[in-house]
């Protein structure tokens, strides 16, 4: 029987069922790229003898209902619950690289799964009074732990100490030449970051059924996916000698006749030879060594 660990990796996300390559980098462990108005299916697979159900926030909004997977079941979760649209990678640019506005878009293409075991009461111990009979249940005694949480106590405490700690913090006022840094940080004007949130796409035929189960309270494992722009991938040294296709520039397989994504053919595409991906010097993003002027920023690169 397969115990449950923390580095399980229990889900995954998939264009028309092909699981996407995942990276890292210093802020996520679990990142896919996609592109434009992607649509993507998120594959759950319970590897465990129990039942467990999953909790889903995709940009920082709850589904609103609990995924219920069976012992060695994968579930290919492509819509929404409450509405038979399925999941869609839609993007957009933002103005500047100011705090405010990273902490605008930070949840924007999270996906966080959060595991929650069944429950099933188990009968600990039977009581016996003189005058009456009593059966104490796992259920009960769940009832009762929960009772005697001191969350709330800690809560307090630990607003109390950031309270006094904050106290303690002494404002000194910056120096001209702190100023004088960050007048030339921005003296470039404004950048631009390309980002993106899940949307509602086509109708989906995938069906649900309601069952009635009931789960442990505390949640046994979490993982978190991040999305991101095709934009901000970075460049690997097995991507710098590929065939793209003319019309939407997506990598292509050699062996292909037309382009999976925008139908083109790609005996038509006038770009047969390989060529290279560079990086803008402007606006960061990546651009055909073919290419004059940045398609995404209008900077002149050649």
């Amino acid at each position: 029987m397969k115990v449950a660990s923390t580095n399980d990796v229990l889900a995954k996300v998939a264009i028309n069922k092909s699981l996407l390559k995942e990276y890292s980098n210093s802020e996520y462990s679990r990142i896919v790229y996609m592109g434009d108005n992607s649509e993507f299916q998120i594959q759950i697979f319970n590897p465990y003898s129990y039942t467990f159900g999953v909790d889903i926030t995709i940009d920082n909004k709850s589904l609103g209902n609990r995924l219920i997977v069976k012992p060695g079941e994968r579930i290919w979760l492509e819509r929404y619950f409450t509405e038979a649209r399925k999941f869609k990678f839609s993007t957009y640019e933002v103005s500047g690289t100011s705090r405010e506005v990273k902490e605008a878009i930070a949840k924007n293409g999270e996906i966080e799964l959060k595991f929650y075991r069944e429950d099933e009461p188990i009968k600990i111990s039977s009581i016996f009074h003189p005058l009456y009979s009593q059966k104490v249940y796992y259920d009960d005694y769940n009832y009762n732990l929960q009772g005697t949480s001191t969350c709330t106590t800690n809560y307090t405490n630990c607003n109390l100490e950031l309270t006094s700690c904050a106290k303690d913090i002494s404002c000194k006022p910056r120096s001209m030449t702190s100023y004088k840094s960050d007048a030339e940080t921005f003296s470039f004007g404004p950048k631009t970051i390309e980002t993106g949130r899940v949307e509602k796409g086509g109708y989906s035929n995938q069906k649900f059924e309601t069952m009635n189960i009931s789960f442990e309270y505390f949640v046994f494992h979490t993982e978190t996916i991040k999305i991101l722009p095709e934009s901000q991938k970075p460049i690997q040294k097995s991507d710098l000698q590929k065939q793209y296709c003319s019309n939407c520039g997506r990598k292509l397989n050699p062996k292909y006749k037309f382009c999976p994504y925008c139908g083109f053919k790609v005996d038509m595409c006038p770009n047969q030879k390989t060529y290279v991906l560079e990086k803008c010097p402007n606006c960061g993003r990546n651009v055909r060594s073919t290419m004059d002027v940045c398609p995404h920023c209008g900077e002149i690169l050649r």
